[in-house]
């Protein structure tokens, strides 16, 4: 069931982009970043390589790297509380056609689900939960991930639903990246939700076990 970590290792070399704890791995070869070209009229641009050209997926001993990075890995994506709305924010968000309860109540109908089902495997407080879908509050970032994997949602539908809230897939972040890769691969099964997250110490969701 498992041998799927190792597509996801090679999706993660491809997009991580963190180079700050990349570049300071042993053993990490920098790339030349500039190069030159030959106009037709003969005369020389020097230009900068994309900061692509600085990922995992390029280094000769990509498998090495990311062994050592994965030691390294910390989640530090924090988010336990949920920002209130305050009266003019409600009803801001009660009319406004971007509202994000108004479109998690789409969302979920989309995808045939009440509040009451999608809620059940979230660990979180049923008033909170219910605050959330009653514009109350609004969801963090963590929150929608967690959603995400527990009710099959696209990827499209995901990304669109962070934007929402001002947020977005940032793969310089590991959580970012294994999220990414499950949701774009529809790998929703549980037991390969948690391998997935465990190999790369992504912590902090909001995902009930046993739900």
């Amino acid at each position: 069931m498992f041998d799927f970590i190792n597509d996801l290792n090679e999706f993660f070399c491809e997009k991580y982009a963190s180079y700050d704890k990349i570049c300071v791995l042993p053993g990490y070869k920098m790339p030349k970043m500039h190069d030159v070209k030959v106009a037709e009229n003969g005369r020389r641009y020097t230009y900068t390589l994309p900061p692509e050209t600085m990922r995992l997926a390029k280094q000769e001993k990509k498998a090495e790297l990311l062994a050592e990075l994965k030691e390294r890995l910390v989640d530090t994506t924090f988010s336990f509380s949920f920002f209130p709305l305050n009266i003019f924010g409600q009803i801001r968000n009660l009319f406004s056609k971007l509202g994000v309860a108004k479109n998690l109540k789409k969302l979920l109908e989309k995808y045939k689900l009440s509040e009451e089902e999608a809620g059940k495997g979230l660990a979180v407080e049923e008033e909170i939960w219910k605050g959330i879908c009653g514009n109350k509050y609004l969801p963090t970032k963590n929150l929608v991930f967690s959603l995400a994997l527990t009710q099959q949602f696209s990827y499209e539908d995901t990304e669109w639903f962070l934007s929402l809230i001002g947020e977005e897939f940032n793969f310089a972040y590991a959580k970012d990246v294994v999220v990414a890769y499950l949701l774009q691969k529809k790998i929703y099964n549980e037991e390969m939700i948690d391998a997935a997250l465990a190999e790369f110490k992504v912590e902090n969701l909001f995902i009930k076990k046993n739900a």
